[in-house]
């Protein structure tokens, strides 16, 4: 029987693609640079949204994060060559399950900072060395948070935190933490979204997965889908036409591809 190879944990910044995975069964570059990557586990760990490996550092194991949905975050240090790992580090409440966590240089203080966040409507930076909060939203600025990615979208050298707040799309400075934009559409249920040039007009697209595009500069609506593009999206240029399509898994397993550019399901054919 032929073993299943483990899963990679892979994440800088923006969640796991499914444009990555495809990229790396055909021997080519992940689309992002700086990742931290272990060969970690079996299954689809490597996809979680809410567990990432921490950045290494000289003469201490590799260490894995995990957030969990009581509202917990939890550090564990790799014990020996195999696959074991021990809990070292808890932190206290969040006030709600944590529904993703991140690293990147957030505030430009060229260091980089853990950033999760919580269904219930919180965000966080942690101290990527000893995970104490350096700064956390108000607790009544949103109920609920389903949503996030981190990108820069603008002019400015760091990256915004993109986010559904509320049933609307916010772009968020993570620097000056205050809100850059929020969208007149307060019915957006996303629960994933993507950055790319998905229409081939060489300005990229926020592309949430409940069917929304919106510029990603001007943050004007390029388009509604009528339907979803599925629970969990990649990008990734199939027909050789140099513009990625929209690739979303339903039901945790059936793949439908959407051409953004010509704002339809594209057809199969024989």
């Amino acid at each position: 029987m032929m073993m299943e190879p483990p899963m990679q944990i892979c994440r800088r910044g923006h969640p796991l693609l499914l444009a990555a995975v495809c990229l790396q069964l055909l021997g080519l570059p992940l689309l992002s640079e700086g990742q931290s990557t272990l060969q970690l586990g079996r299954g689809a760990l490597g996809e979680f949204g809410a567990a990432i490996t921490l950045p290494e550092v000289e003469g201490q194991a590799t260490r894995l994060m995990l957030g969990d949905a009581h509202g917990f975050l939890h550090v564990y240090e790799q014990r020996s060559e195999a696959e074991a790992f021990d809990e070292i580090w808890v932190s206290e409440y969040f006030e709600g399950p944590i529904a993703g966590v991140f690293i990147a240089d957030i505030n430009l203080d060229k260091l980089d900072e853990i950033i999760l966040f919580t269904e219930s409507g919180r965000f966080h930076f942690l101290d990527v060395r000893d995970y104490h909060t350096i700064w956390s939203n108000p607790p009544t600025d949103y109920k609920r948070i389903s949503a996030m990615h981190l990108y820069n979208v603008d002019d400015d050298p760091q990256e915004e935190i993109l986010f559904v707040g509320d049933g609307r799309l916010i772009v968020y400075d993570g620097r000056d933490q205050f809100e850059e934009w929020r969208s007149d559409q307060d019915n957006i249920t996303a629960t994933e979204m993507l950055v790319g040039d998905v229409d081939g007009d060489e300005v990229e697209e926020i592309i949430l997965n409940d069917g929304f595009i919106f510029d990603a500069r001007y943050r004007d609506l390029e388009w509604q889908s009528p339907e979803s593009f599925g629970e969990r999206i990649g990008l990734l240029d199939i027909d050789d036409d140099s513009i990625p399509e929209v690739i979303g898994e339903f039901s945790g397993r059936q793949l439908r591809i959407f051409d953004i550019d010509l704002r339809r399901m594209k057809a199969s054919r024989r």
